[in-house]
């Protein structure tokens, strides 16, 4: 059964833990551990986190069977749709359909705040998570390159879910 907690500016430090184990166990094999490195400084330092919060995202540890397993961070965008900005789970927990769980949470998220859509980005190198997410119903809507400085580009597909 899976469980979620808030998190708050006392877990920071464990969401970065858990993002570079979490990191490293899964994309060494799609971009540099410069990269990982260079992304994980600077998606997960106590200044980014706090401003997320500020700015309204929900960051949510994953819990099953009272196990971490991993996170999840969302944000009601202006457009009206919900953005899911992180969803990760320890390897561990992967192929047991925990990510389905999470993402339909999201789902019934943005359905309970009447958004219009469900939309994420994922590297185009990242050949599981793509399938997962057309199993789940979303579709590509964009490719898009994103610069994100030291010379790194994040070569993403959008994905969106349509709830209306």
């Amino acid at each position: 059964m899976n469980s979620y907690t808030s998190i708050t500016q006392n877990d920071f430090q464990q969401v970065f833990d858990l993002s570079e184990e979490i990191w490293n166990n899964n994309y060494n094999n799609m971009i540099s551990q410069e990269q990982i490195d260079y992304m994980l400084n600077m998606m997960y330092n106590p200044e980014r986190l706090q401003q997320d919060l500020d700015e309204g995202y929900e960051w949510e540890f994953i819990y099953h069977n009272n196990i971490l397993i991993g996170y999840l961070a969302y944000v009601i965008k202006k457009d009206n749709r919900v953005f899911l900005s992180k969803i990760y789970l320890k390897t561990t927990a992967q192929g047991l359909g925990l990510g389905k769980l999470a993402l339909q949470r999201v789902k019934d998220y943005a359905n309970s705040n009447n958004c219009k859509a469900v939309y994420l980005t994922v590297n185009r190198g990242n050949k599981k998570g793509v399938r997962a997410y057309k199993k789940s119903g979303f579709t590509i809507i964009a490719e898009e390159d994103f610069d994100i400085g030291n010379g790194y580009i994040m070569d993403d597909y959008v994905f969106e879910f349509a709830l209306q």
